[in-house]
């Protein structure tokens, strides 16, 4: 199902080239049928509006007032592609979707897991694959696993996969080493402020905090391993579909691979573009 999904706008962009003759569907340019895909609205607005919580390096972030990052980058190419300028809005975490939801923002593009649950509120199109990784004090000794949180604090953020993961473990712990969940904006600043243990992140979040902070370090093996997806409302299918096949151009001419080494994320490359890839 995943390699069907992977493949469903790339059809539509396919069966739009078709119409002609031969020739002119040799002729036939991808990028401007993904324009021509382009709600009206955006179109007239000439930009991609991107709601994103940017507190996440290097995935997104904010350094001396300018917006950095692999996400900002890709999506100022997926912009560029589609004959639009770009706009990043700071969007808390928990109000992303809604924002997606109400219009107030084109798409999502903020280190969202692409989950089934999610898929019931919005689509995505899945550009990169990441697993979570645990992060505790340096002076921490003893834990490498989910397993080994059982009797420690462990701060997630609400709404968040991690916080899935930790409930879940929470429910495995034997008696008398119970796993207390705190529930924070940032776990980096609350396990930093002693209020947890240990927090969960996606590896490569969790890398560049631990490699900045000598109180931090990463532990274990990436846990899970799941995509990264572009956020679009469900009826705004021809963005969504103009967006994936923009994804494909960046795949083919060497942009993706390009930030992908910028950013020091290779590791995480994903080029099936698919729809809703996520479990």
């Amino acid at each position: 199902m995943r390699k069907l999904a992977s493949l469903t706008g790339l059809a539509v962009v396919l069966a739009l080239a078709g119409c002609g003759a031969p020739d002119e569907r040799r002729a036939e340019d991808p990028l401007a049928a993904a324009r021509a895909l382009v709600p009206e609205d955006v179109r007239a607005a000439g930009k991609l509006t991107v709601a994103s919580d940017l507190m996440f390096e290097p995935m997104e972030y904010v350094e001396g007032g300018e917006q950095k990052g692999f996400e900002v980058d890709l999506a100022a190419a997926v912009a560029d592609r589609l004959g639009l300028s770009l706009e990043f809005v700071q969007t808390a975490w928990e109000d992303l979707r809604p924002a997606v939801i109400s219009g107030k923002a084109d798409v999502v593009m903020s280190s969202m897991t692409d989950t089934a649950k999610r898929q019931e509120e919005v689509d995505f199109v899945d550009y990169l694959n990441v697993g979570s990784s645990i992060v505790v004090r340096s002076d921490l000794a003893g834990v490498e696993t989910l397993d080994d949180l059982c009797g420690h604090a462990v701060a997630v953020q609400a709404e968040s996969i991690y916080q899935d993961l930790a409930e879940s473990q929470a429910k495995r712990c034997p008696g008398g080493r119970s796993l207390r969940i705190v529930v924070v904006p940032d776990g980096k600043i609350a396990v930093l402020a002693g209020e947890a243990d240990a927090y969960l992140h996606d590896y490569p979040i969790a890398v560049v905090a631990a490699d900045k902070n000598p109180k931090l370090k990463v532990v274990g093996e990436q846990i899970e391993a799941a995509p990264y997806g572009i956020a679009v409302a469900k009826e705004r299918s021809g963005l969504r579909t103009a967006i994936q096949t923009v994804l494909f151009q960046l795949f083919r001419d060497g942009t993706y691979d390009g930030l992908l080494k910028k950013w020091n994320i290779t590791e995480g490359g994903l080029k099936t573009g698919a729809i809703n890839g996520g479990a």
